[in-house]
């Protein structure tokens, strides 16, 4: 059995997850490097929003600013997510490591199955989208949020969608994070989003609505460790970030993700690091 990098970084502030998220994927080299399974939590609660989306047309930035509630641009697309009472993972990996086929769909079903494996570690009926639903929208006009699209592989419990995933790829290589929520505050949401529209028709689910006692981070974690290994015959072993990784994550959050250029205007930015 190969091995593979775990990673749990705990809880840590908004622009220092996308940091890490995308220093692990731009130092990542094809037939040398491992893949790397990243677990952790955000402190405080905070949005991301998708990497082409207008903070200015989709948030209700008054009352963020009024609640403390901070966003990020995700190197991903997607649309917005409240990260509050979760568990989020990262994957970064080549297409080579995990004998992937070059399709962005089925890599999304080839990776996402150890989430499928996980919750139904957990005793809960989960499926993807595609496999229970009759019919799948071509368009969704409620895409801004994360938790409302409605597509293929997408995974439900119950019927019910759970969570969201996005990638991100460079050549061979894959970033792919999502979120796992524990649980889902409705009312407290929708103040930070412009449209209330979003709000009228989600059909989603969250762990502490399906799990017949509680989970914790660390009780997932363990449930997403083993199915992981089950799933793509990799040995994850415990790592931290390498010297290089630290390094092009404080640059990454100085000059990327906790510059409103960035949030606000998606705007270029200079760096020090090669893959420019």
């Amino acid at each position: 059995m190969l091995n593979a990098r775990l990673i749990q970084s705990g809880f840590c502030n908004a622009a220092t997850n996308m940091a890490i998220d995308e220093a692990l994927f731009l130092s990542y080299r094809e037939n040398i490097s491992t893949p790397i399974l990243r677990l952790y939590g955000w402190m405080p609660a905070s949005l991301s929003i998708g990497c082409f989306q207008d903070p200015e047309k989709i948030l209700n930035l008054e009352a963020c600013e009024k609640e403390n509630i901070s966003f990020v641009r995700r190197p991903t697309g997607g649309g917005i997510i409240f990260h509050d009472h979760e568990l989020t993972y990262s994957l970064i990996l080549a297409q080579s490591d995990i004998k992937l086929c070059a399709g962005v769909k089925a890599s999304f079903e080839k990776i996402t199955q150890f989430l499928i494996s996980a919750y139904r570690s957990l005793r809960l009926e989960t499926n993807f989208a595609k496999d229970i639903l009759k019919k799948i929208p071509l368009k969704n006009t409620r895409a801004e949020f994360c938790f409302s699209r409605s597509e293929e592989y997408d995974i439900l419990i119950c019927g019910r969608k759970i969570g969201g995933n996005a990638q991100k790829r460079k050549k061979n290589i894959i970033l792919q994070h999502g979120s796992i929520p524990f649980s889902f505050n409705k009312q407290r949401v929708q103040k930070f989003i412009k449209d209330p529209k979003i709000f009228e028709t989600l059909n989603i689910t969250h762990l502490d609505e399906q799990t017949k006692s509680p989970i914790d981070f660390k009780n997932l974690s363990k449930h997403l460790i083993y199915a992981f290994d089950q799933n793509f015959g990799l040995k994850l072993q415990k790592s931290d970030l390498t010297t290089e990784e630290k390094e092009l994550t404080v640059n990454l959050f100085v000059n990327k993700y906790a510059n409103p250029k960035w949030s606000f205007h998606k705007k270029p930015l200079e760096y020090s690091h090669s893959y420019l």
